[in-house]
């Protein structure tokens, strides 16, 4: 019983997540030199503002930077959320908050720049 109920929690978590995963200092580097990758820097008290978007064609990751200020401090975050696309470890791309500390690049905007970084490998 108490196996199905960490089962479920684990779940409901994942669900909420939006099948986005977690990184932190120690796989950071690893995790963003693998071909085009979508770095959403956020924080727990700014949840409601998180971007938290399903993109194709690259990997999307989360940092939450009350837990990580190493890495909001190397990657010079100063709102949030901040959207950094990342390309062979390279940052290519910055999508910046508002003063509401709300995301302005919405989901197709995000998408459309991905897109372009793609069809570049091919040019």
């Amino acid at each position: 019983m108490k196996n199905l109920i960490i089962i479920i929690s684990l779940l409901i978590c994942s669900g909420f997540c939006f099948g986005q995963e977690f990184i932190n200092p120690d796989n950071f580097k690893g995790k963003v030199a693998k071909d085009i990758v979508v770095v959403e820097f956020y924080a727990g008290w700014n949840d409601a503002n998180a971007a938290k978007y399903e993109l194709t064609d690259c990997s999307y990751y989360l940092v939450d930077i009350s837990q990580y200020m190493d890495l909001q401090m190397k990657y010079d975050i100063t709102a949030i959320p901040t959207v950094i696309v990342f390309e062979s470890g390279e940052e290519k791309i910055r999508f910046l908050p508002n003063v509401m500390f709300k995301l302005d690049a919405d989901k197709k905007t995000v998408q459309k720049d991905i897109d372009e970084l793609m069809l570049a490998k091919f040019n």
